[in-house]
């Protein structure tokens, strides 16, 4: 049976904050998250992509009120399809790091769904295989 520090259930934003805050004073921390993708849901859903398409908007925004600023700038449009395709590379490019950064070699991660069996323990849902550590935290997050 696996010994840790330190298990984080859930390994979105909050989890990974708790994870890496938590390896710097311990050594054996794992990350147990059985999400269809890693990110969380800021990364991948909520934040990430809507402060994307935010950022577009007031630049948009900015620019149609050129004059304001003393600038003259004749035309100013959205191009809907670039909007999207730029908010795509966007949380795609951070969903990549964060995932370099759950899969280094600081944390150990289980792909896996976790259920307390105990005070100490947990079993991992598709393998059945039960894990201890001293201290849990759980970061399971939220929906939209």
């Amino acid at each position: 049976m696996k010994h840790f520090d330190l298990i984080v259930i859930g390994g979105g934003s909050g989890g990974y904050a708790a994870a890496r805050t938590a390896r710097e004073s311990l050594e054996k921390v794992a990350i147990v998250d059985g999400s269809k993708e890693l990110g969380g849901l800021c990364i991948l859903r909520g934040c990430m992509p809507s402060k994307t398409v935010i950022y577009s908007a007031e630049v948009l925004h900015n620019a149609q009120n050129a004059s304001l600023f003393g600038l003259k700038i004749p035309s100013a449009e959205v191009d809907m399809e670039e909007l999207h395709k730029r908010k795509i590379r966007m949380v795609d490019d951070f969903k990549s790091y964060r995932q370099d950064q759950l899969n280094s070699d600081r944390f150990t991660l289980f792909r896996d769904f976790a259920e307390f069996t105990g005070p100490n323990s947990i079993r991992l849902a598709s393998s059945g295989e039960e894990i201890t550590a001293d201290k849990f935290v759980i970061s399971t997050g939220s929906v939209v």
